[in-house]
């Protein structure tokens, strides 16, 4: 039964990682007229929605202290 609330945490999980991550690439200045990918892009449009996706499973995964 962890196994899959952990993965439901981390499936649900993705749509805030997603919003959050579009906001950061806003700020950044993701939204600029220059075509060409830069190294420093792949923090928010990789990084965030993956640190959200595993810190959910991880709670996903803890055992439930009062049962």
């Amino acid at each position: 039964m962890r196994l899959l609330r952990a993965t439901v945490f981390g499936l649900i999980a993705i749509f805030p990682g997603i919003i959050v991550a579009l906001f950061t690439y806003l700020l950044l200045g993701g939204s600029t007229e220059s075509y060409e990918w830069e190294n420093w892009m792949y923090g928010p449009c990789y990084g965030i929605p993956a640190a959200f996706v595993v810190v959910a499973f991880f709670l996903g995964l803890r055992e439930d202290s009062e049962v």
